[in-house]
């Protein structure tokens, strides 16, 4: 199962930096604003909240979505967290073990208090793929995905908002 799952993630990252080398064009004016707007204090009453205390951080998610731990990777040094739901999600990692780059440049991504560096990739059937990355935990490294599962503005604004709670307390 563990191998399965390592299979699985060495595609995806094969998979979304293929298909960000063949989308040659730029993010649209829109997915730019859009993605450095101000982080949305307005959340629904009815959002869950997964706090990590040993990590040092926490989110707020749709009460519709699903919290699932992820597997360890790394020889156990990296750790894991998925918030699902039908419009895409947010997966937390934390630990040793980061790497990459990101060909078109990182661009800031509003979260509770400041801003992550985010690799933007629009895909070529309009889903969206953001890998976050920065250093805001005291004692490890953090990263993480957003994506969505659509290509409607819905989905893309509803992702961002749930990116836009984590806070690094």
């Amino acid at each position: 199962m563990r191998k399965q799952f390592i299979v699985l993630i060495v595609v995806m990252l094969l998979a979304s930096c293929s298909s960000f080398v063949q989308n040659t064009q730029s993010p649209s004016p829109t997915s730019t604003i859009s993605a450095t707007q101000e982080p949305s204090s307005d959340v629904d009453a009815s959002w869950k909240t997964y706090t990590n205390a040993e990590a040092g951080f926490s989110i707020q998610y749709p009460a519709n979505w699903q919290e699932q731990a992820l597997p360890d990777i790394n020889a156990g040094q990296m750790h894991g967290i998925a918030l699902q739901g039908p419009e895409g999600a947010v997966e937390l990692k934390w630990g040793i073990g980061f790497g990459g780059a990101c060909p078109g440049g990182y661009q800031p991504i509003p979260v509770a208090k400041g801003t992550l560096s985010a690799c933007h990739t629009q895909r070529e059937d309009g889903t969206e793929l953001w890998s976050l990355t920065g250093d805001p935990l005291p004692n490890d490294s953090f990263g993480g995905e957003a994506y969505t599962n659509d290509a409607t503005e819905e989905s893309r604004a509803l992702v961002l908002q749930v990116v836009s709670t984590l806070s690094f307390p």
